[in-house]
């Protein structure tokens, strides 16, 4: 039977499970340094290669925690709902999603956990998240899960390979490092890259920088002893400034015009600075004549015809739509991280869609998602 789409939440977090790792990856090849859970001073950690992952959080799940602050220290108290097809299927449910994209919550919310190893190291942990997510999720609800793959980048060899086979095992699209050359990589813009380009071209998948992008941001404190309720929200807010950089630079990079038919989409990017980049993105080109520098078309049309953004609380942009492009917006809960809107979708559509007609809405919430996952 066909399944109704009433709404498809585009930015999602899956926190990894215990054996995530240590069930896939070889115990007699990598030993101690597979990702794994170990326990330090009375609470638990992940642990990669010796060092402490993610901060020292144990699951990033703020947005589904009463006091929203509160993290567990144990496995035993992390929610199932943030790790389990069926309990996370529930909380969809709760909240009238009907279908999420899956990012890394362990693995690094931009996919990037793994970089700085040693090549077999990232290709063999990368392979086991990529693994997990297709057993896991996609196999039990190809219909409500849209897995996204993870890469390893310490070569585009390796890159390449790996797409192939998330391809062949479900996965819609793939994670992408925006600032690559941070990490020691050529650049995004780099033709060391096309190959990749090349290949999620001709398979027709998309591709996803998430808005921390694995790329450095300004370290931008506050007063001493500031909570982290403070510095959660400082660092969300600023975060959108990276996705208006890695827009204006991958507009301006001459990727998108060698492979007219790539798809590129931010994740957890907001919209409201969409209009501004644009702008300014096509004064760039106009007035350094970049036509005549091998970017043939205008940004502004290049994003319209290969570019997504997405929105999870917005008022401002969305007012904006027009000039963006309905057809290039998408929506998210960021479930279940700080800023996360669940379980109070209903609100924060209403809101933000507030004099917005139903068949826009519509086209936001279902048809675009549909198009970029074919779903």
């Amino acid at each position: 039977m066909a399944f109704e789409y009433k709404r498809i939440d585009v930015d999602s977090h899956c926190q990894e499970k215990p054996d995530t790792w240590t069930s896939r990856m070889s115990k007699q090849k990598w030993g101690d340094r597979i990702p794994q859970i170990r326990e330090k001073d009375g609470r638990e950690y992940w642990v990669c290669d010796g060092r402490v992952m993610m901060n020292g959080w144990l699951c990033l799940c703020h947005g589904v925690i009463p006091d929203r602050m509160t993290l567990p220290t144990h496995w035993r108290d992390v929610p199932s709902m943030v790790y389990t097809a069926d309990g996370r299927m529930r909380a969809m449910d709760k909240d009238g999603v009907s279908a999420q994209v899956l990012f890394p919550n362990t693995a690094g919310v931009s996919g990037g956990a793994f970089m700085k190893k040693d090549p077999e190291f990232e290709k063999d942990c990368v392979r086991a998240y990529n693994d997990y997510l297709a057993e896991e999720f996609y196999d039990v609800a190809p219909h409500r899960f849209i897995t996204l793959a993870q890469l390893p980048l310490s070569t585009v060899e390796a890159a390449v390979a790996e797409l192939k086979h998330a391809a062949n095992r479900g996965h819609r699209g793939f994670i992408m490092i925006g600032a690559t050359e941070q990490y020691r990589l050529p650049p995004f813009a780099d033709r060391y890259w096309d190959p990749l380009w090349a290949t999620a071209q001709e398979i027709d998948i998309p591709v996803h920088v998430h808005n921390v992008a694995g790329a450095n941001r300004l370290s931008l404190g506050s007063e001493p002893g500031a909570s982290d309720a403070k510095m959660l929200a400082i660092g969300s807010a600023n975060s959108f400034a990276l996705s208006s950089q890695i827009f204006a630079n991958f507009l301006l990079s001459g990727v998108l015009e060698r492979f007219p038919k790539l798809t590129f989409v931010g994740a957890e990017s907001g919209i409201g600075w969409v209009p501004y980049v644009l702008e300014a993105c096509d004064y760039e080109w106009e007035r350094n004549q970049l036509y005549k520098h091998g970017l043939k078309r205008k940004p502004s049309d290049v994003f319209r015809q290969q570019c997504y953004v997405d929105f999870w609380y917005e008022q401002a942009g969305i007012k904006l739509r027009d000039f963006i492009g309905v057809d290039r917006i998408l929506w998210e809960t960021d479930f279940p991280h700080p800023t996360s809107i669940w379980p109070e979708a209903d609100k924060w559509i209403k809101w933000s869609f507030e004099g917005v007609p139903e068949h826009e809405q519509h086209q936001i919430l279902v048809d675009n998602p549909k198009r970029v996952y074919k779903l």
